[in-house]
């Protein structure tokens, strides 16, 4: 239940979140297994769509922006 005075979430209390978020996927072996699917493809087109000089994320990085847009 939401109550009236609710505080508007930090960028600090966000980031917690989602790293705690992260760390719990790919802490569960079916999660991680998920989320590398979807990062595979997200690796397939970065390769043809990105220059040769940009990096492309990690399963970490992927799994922690996904989790950063949700919170």
């Amino acid at each position: 239940m939401k109550t009236k005075n609710q505080k508007p979430m930090t960028t600090q209390i966000r980031f917690t979140l989602a790293l705690n978020a992260t760390w719990s996927v790919l802490h569960d072996p079916v999660l991680t297994k998920m989320y590398s699917r979807h990062w595979k493809r997200y690796v397939s087109r970065a390769t043809k769509e990105i220059s040769p000089y940009e990096r492309i994320l990690t399963l970490y990085g992927y799994i922690f922006n996904l989790m950063y847009k949700e919170v």
